[in-house]
């Protein structure tokens, strides 16, 4: 998949995906693979890719617990999604997951489904609250206008 692969090539997925201690190899070669996969290399064939973009709202602020936190929120959430689906932190208080061959109704049942597991859990004595917003690759999509329209999605959530 073109799209996909200047995706996770651009300068905003580059400049806002973080790479922390646990899952830096981890993620790193998630993306690698995801990115070079024979299932995204035949262009007749392209499937729907989605994007959830999650926003998370710890009950305590202390940095240091929430960084923890978020390691193992992430750490969870990665056996509730498919081994193809790539899970990465795009921000201090947010992640994404990037869902190949994956519809609009499929990506929002995926999306509730880790709210559900993630606000019913504690991580490190906290629990979490999320929002999500959600964005499907549309024809004329640059990554940027790709990743906007999860931006809104979730804007609209929060308001």
């Amino acid at each position: 998949m073109f799209f996909l692969k200047a995706l996770l090539r651009s300068d905003k997925l580059r400049d806002q995906v973080s790479f922390d201690d646990f899952l830096s190899k981890y993620t790193k070669e998630k993306l690698n693979a995801f990115a070079n996969s024979d299932i995204h290399n035949d262009r007749n064939n392209e499937k729907n890719l989605a994007v959830i973009l999650f926003k998370m709202d710890w009950e305590k602020d202390d940095a240091f617990f929430i960084k923890e936190g978020t390691d193992k929120l992430l750490e969870c959430i990665k056996y509730e999604v498919r081994e193809h689906d790539v899970i990465a932190k795009w921000s201090e208080d947010e992640f994404i997951i990037l869902l190949p061959e994956c519809s609009l109704e499929s990506s929002q049942k995926i999306a509730h489904l880790v709210k559900s597991i993630v606000e019913a859990r504690t991580f490190v004595n906290m629990k979490v609250e999320l929002n999500y917003g959600i964005s499907i690759h549309q024809n004329n999509d640059t990554p940027d206008s790709f990743i906007e329209r999860a931006q809104e999605q979730l804007s609209k959530c929060e308001a």
